[in-house]
């Protein structure tokens, strides 16, 4: 039909309320306007057409589209669209109207195009003005039928302009983006500020203009529009604990991971300390990843400025010369004598592991902790801590790297290489640390070797009147010792400490001994069969270097023994040869040395069981097998002994330890049970393969023996912590479904809906009121509205309120409610209309004086001593009238 001339008058001016557009009350149409039926007028009710911004002028000069314009004003428009009965009651408008020059002087026809396919492609620039600003969206009108709307964090990568993203746009001004995704149902188009490829970097990508942007599954499956070397914007969405670094979000379902060592550009002790949740961040992509089995994709992001490390292209010669800030991005680069800095990720007591770089780790010994002795590691070397070492050996094909913390050792040599006795002279002085004190001499581990000798007791001293070696010296003292005799046929090394080897005074004995070696502890089994001979000599066992080659390519990195080097010495000291028969005083002396080994494995023994007594956290896996004994039932044991697997880097142990625990705890205990279960769901899904596959089948395992509720509630926490939106809709769809009469789901999906910024929250209440009991309704309906005020729009928090108090206007909770949820968004003018229409009520005194009490302290709070004063009188006038009454 032909287009209608109208007047119409400006009965709204633009507001989030309206979606940006004038609207006008049609007071007069041109003949043509006949053509439309008697019946279409009833139907509608009412004649209130709309203007967008994009049917104002034929050329935009720039600026708001409406600022000339005001309430009351009349203007000439035509007619573009109508809308069904239905569709305009939504709109709150029935006519779609343009006082373009061009239309107003055009004869096209009426037509409803809102179902017309939207002519837009993935990565097209497109503009639009602004109708709605909040924290994170600002919405766009592009036409009269098509929207969009743009994140906060892909409006700029530069955390100043994130931070004032809702001040830097303003309403009615002109902004322009690239198309990232479009949803042809709402005709709705999500925008970026920066141009980007439109190749999905190898994530699946079904057509976008049938993706379900906007709906309950949002953002389902888009264009990634970020690729490796991207510098964008960020927001810190959790600080994880330990080393686990930052969870950063990206987009309104993507999120990416900062290591701990990419958090800072130099290395610092605690570079978590200048960053908080909801931080914004400027980051770098380093390595974009998807899984095509979930469609899941993973992001690795760093913080630092300055990524020289990141190059892989550095030349060797430059390499020897890096100082021990470089950051290395590669394990090829790195090179025995390199110094390093890292962080110390876990540790135990026979060493620790720290990291180098986002995919680097090394192995530091017991023995290369320090330069001197280390009694407690775990206590001295606690995770997250900040160390500075050398690199010691390097594999690339086991990627296996080890490092050493000592200072004093400057030749470059590794700590574990294997040194044959032809190094070794008689006569050669030579530095050294006492591994184990026998009474019959000391065990000496001359540096830069796994060679162990010993020294007689009688060759500690000039002196020939010594008491036992054991009253003299201890394990880890560094001592400096003389070569007297090597036997490479028995591999034995006999050293001497007298004096006069040295030609100086005993007091200066240890100067200039500056270096530390690993301590290895021998068995007293092993003890008891060695003695002293008459020429002070002993047997030393050396390692294959062939081996020790083989087990370092065979073995994956985190997963190998954290054993000193020189644990196969260990093994093999009770095949040692001892020349001369042991005689009665030996005898005696491996009888004392039983004795010790009891006494010091008693006080071994006695420290953990006093460690467990303070509540203190178990150390080892033995420790942890003794507790889970006595305390089958007790979950957080069980829990606590999965996470120390975790440190260790044994994802298989922690799952072995989950399903001991499962069937270990007695059915009686479900609590107990269910915390289990809900470990074991946290626990694949940050390492199950695929992931959420590995998270159903532990879900539905779990079915069987918790409560669905309960077990369901579980799994929809995990899917929102860590932001696997598409994947908590889902469930809780499946929820409302399975338990429509709980109070709790109906809730929580409308919480879901609003935070993900979705329509659909009045909906969704019609139905929770036809399945929840009818004594659950006021209490439900209230809920939905405080969740309006915090996460949605208080408007419709309003109605809910409204709508309540007419039903029930002598209910003082709920007046106490609405008031407080109107002082929380900070409207002062309606906050105290409303404490006017509540301190009208006539209701009994005792609530009239909580009202009054409540107002008057509002208004302290404010400052306002005149309202203050007023609020007295109002409570004044109130008891007199109350008083005249009676």
């Amino acid at each position: 039909m032909d287009v209608c001339s109208v007047v119409a008058t400006i009965m709204s001016l633009p507001s989030p309320s309206t979606a940006g557009r004038l609207l006008l009350f049609l007071e007069s149409t041109q003949p043509a306007e006949a053509s439309i039926s008697k019946r279409s007028k009833r139907k509608s009710g009412y004649d209130v057409g709309a203007l967008s911004e994009a049917e104002v002028a034929d050329v935009h000069p720039g600026g708001n589209p409406f600022s000339c314009y005001k309430v009351g004003q009349k203007l000439t428009a035509r007619i573009l669209a109508n809308y069904t009965s239905l569709d305009s009651h939504k709109k709150g408008y029935q006519w779609e109207l343009s006082i373009k020059p061009s239309v107003l002087a055009g004869t096209t026809g009426i037509q409803d195009d809102s179902t017309k396919e939207l002519n837009y492609a993935v990565g097209q620039r497109v503009s639009g003005y602004v109708y709605k600003v909040d924290n994170d969206w600002v919405w766009l009108a592009v036409s009269r039928n098509v929207n969009a709307q743009l994140f906060v964090l892909d409006s700029s990568s530069e955390p100043d302009e994130l931070q004032e993203f809702s001040r830097r746009f303003k309403l009615g001004d002109i902004l322009s983006g690239y198309i990232l995704n479009i949803n042809a149902d709402k005709r709705l188009l999500q925008l970026v500020m920066h141009k980007f490829p439109t190749t999905t970097n190898g994530v699946a990508s079904e057509d976008p203009k049938n993706s379900d942007l906007g709906t309950e599954k949002s953002f389902k499956k888009v264009v990634l529009h970020i690729h490796e070397g991207d510098v964008v914007g960020g927001r810190i969405w959790k600080i994880l604990p330990g080393v686990g670094g930052l969870l950063v979000q990206l987009g309104p379902h993507l999120s990416g991971k900062v290591h701990f060592t990419e958090i800072s550009d130099t290395w610092v002790p605690n570079p978590l300390s200048s960053y908080q949740e909801g931080q914004f961040v400027k980051c770098k992509v380093l390595v974009v990843s998807s899984n095509s089995l979930s469609g899941t994709v993973h992001v690795d992001l760093s913080l630092r400025s300055t990524l020289d490390g990141l190059q892989s292209g550095t030349s060797g010669a430059i390499l020897k010369g890096c100082t021990a800030g470089y950051h290395a991005g590669k394990i090829e680069e790195l090179h025995p004598n390199m110094a390093v800095k890292g962080y110390v990720k876990n540790v135990s007591s026979k060493g620790c592991f720290i990291m180098l770089a986002r995919n680097i780790d090394a192995k530091i010994l017991l023995g290369n902790l320090s330069d001197g002795f280390v009694k407690d590691p775990i206590k001295e070397f606690p995770v997250g801590k900040l160390v500075e070492g050398r690199v010691l050996s390097v594999d690339p094909s086991s990627k296996r790297v080890e490092v050493t913390l000592k200072t004093s050792d400057n030749t470059g040599r590794v700590q574990s290489e294997i040194v044959d006795l032809s190094s070794i002279h008689v006569g050669d002085v030579m530095s050294g640390t006492i591994k184990r004190v026998e009474p019959y001499g000391l065990f000496i581990r001359l540096d830069d070797t796994n060679i162990v000798g010993l020294c007689h007791v009688s060759e500690l001293s000039d002196d020939d009147h010594v008491s036992g070696a054991d009253k003299q010296h201890k394990a880890g003292e560094r001592v400096r010792a003389k070569v007297l005799k090597v036997d490479k046929e028995r591999q034995r090394v006999a050293l001497g400490m007298k004096a006069s080897y040295f030609n100086y005074s005993p007091e200066k004995a240890n100067d200039g001994i500056n270096s530390f070696s690993e301590n290895v502890l021998l068995d007293s089994q092993d003890v008891s069969s060695l003695a002293s001979d008459s020429d002070t000599e002993c047997e030393v066992e050396l390692e294959s270097s062939n081996v020790h080659s083989t087990l370092g390519s065979s073995v994956p990195p985190l997963e190998v023994q954290l054993d000193d080097a020189d644990d196969s010495v260990m093994d093999s000291v009770a095949n040692l040869k001892v020349v001369d028969d042991v005689d009665a005083a030996n005898e005696k002396c491996s009888r004392q040395e039983k004795r010790k080994a009891r006494e010091e494995r008693e006080r071994e023994i006695r420290a953990a069981e006093e460690r467990l007594l303070e509540g203190d956290i178990p150390r080892t896996s033995d420790e942890f097998e003794k507790l889970i004994r006595s305390s089958p039932n007790n979950s957080f044991v069980w829990i606590k002994y999965m996470s120390f697997k975790l440190d260790s880097a044994d994802v298989e142990g922690a799952r072995s330890v989950a399903e001991r625990a499962l069937e270990a705890i007695n059915m009686t205990h479900e609590a107990e049970k269910l915390n289990v279960w809900v470990a074991y769901l946290n626990l694949e899904n940050e390492f199950g393969n695929p992931r959420e596959e590995a998270v159903k089948g532990i879900f539905r395992r779990a079915l069987q023996f918790c409560d669905p509720m309960k077990i369901h509630m579980e799994l929809l926490g995990l899917y929102e912590r860590t932001f696997q939106n598409e994947l908590a809709g889902e469930l809780l769809e499946i929820m409302v479904k399975k338990f429509r009469n709980s109070m709790e789901v109906w809730l929580r999906r409308a919480q879901f809906l609003l935070n993900q910024n979705q329509e659909g929250v009045e909906t969704m209440t019609n139905r929770a009121l036809l399945s929840l009991p009818r004594q659950d309704h006021i209490k439900f309906l209230t809920q939905v509205a405080i969740l309006e005020f915090k996460c949605g729009v208080p408007d419709r928090g309003r109605s809910i309120f409204e709508k309540i108090l007419r039903e029930f206007p002598r209910r003082r909770d709920l007046w106490s409610i609405y008031i407080d949820q109107e002082i929380r968004v900070g409207d002062v003018d309606l906050t105290r209309s409303l404490f006017e229409r509540a301190t009208s009520l006539s209701l009994p005194a005792k609530k009239m004086k909580f009202f009054f009490k409540k107002y008057l302290n509002y208004e302290k709070s404010l400052g306002d001593e005149e309202r203050v004063q007023y609020v007295v009188q109002k409570a004044r006038e109130y008891i007199e009238s109350t008083n005249t009454s009676c």
